[in-house]
């Protein structure tokens, strides 16, 4: 059975990866590169499957799901349309993923420091998202 601990990283996976799936579907609309716009569909899947099963499983010990206030999600897409009304260069586009994910790092490392009594499993899925954030961001350097 997972504690508070556990529920905290469930959901800031599954609000990161919902916040990261948005943000990159508003995006890839806006993106003329193909390599890029590929690499972000790989992307979104991915952000899919994450929210998807984080939702699952904190539905499955019977916790609740916390969605991404609708405030956040309004900034965001604010941001990124700002952000990409005149510029939609790679480079610009990369930017902006780059700096999303970072913040999401950022709130994944967070929680999990702060999750002290959360249970090995769930600490380990949130390091290997963890480590595949880093090479997305990684891979987003090739487009800036």
């Amino acid at each position: 059975m997972l504690d508070k601990n556990d529920a905290e990283i469930l959901n800031t996976i599954y609000k990161n990866s919902r916040m990261a799936y948005d943000s990159t579907k508003q995006v890839s609309a806006k993106c003329r590169d193909d390599e890029l716009n590929n690499y972000l569909r790989r992307q979104m899947r991915h952000y899919a499957d994450n929210c998807r099963s984080a939702a699952d499983e904190l539905q499955r010990e019977g916790m609740k799901v916390e969605k991404v206030p609708a405030m956040q999600r309004a900034m965001a897409q604010m941001g990124i349309f700002m952000k990409t009304m005149r510029d939609h260069s790679s480079s610009n586009i990369a930017e902006l993923m780059y700096d999303g994910t970072n913040m999401g790092i950022i709130n994944i490392a967070r929680s999990v420091n702060r999750s002290h009594s959360a249970s090995g499993r769930t600490v380990q899925r949130a390091e290997t998202l963890l480590s595949q954030e880093e090479k997305y961001a990684d891979g987003l350097r090739k487009f800036l």
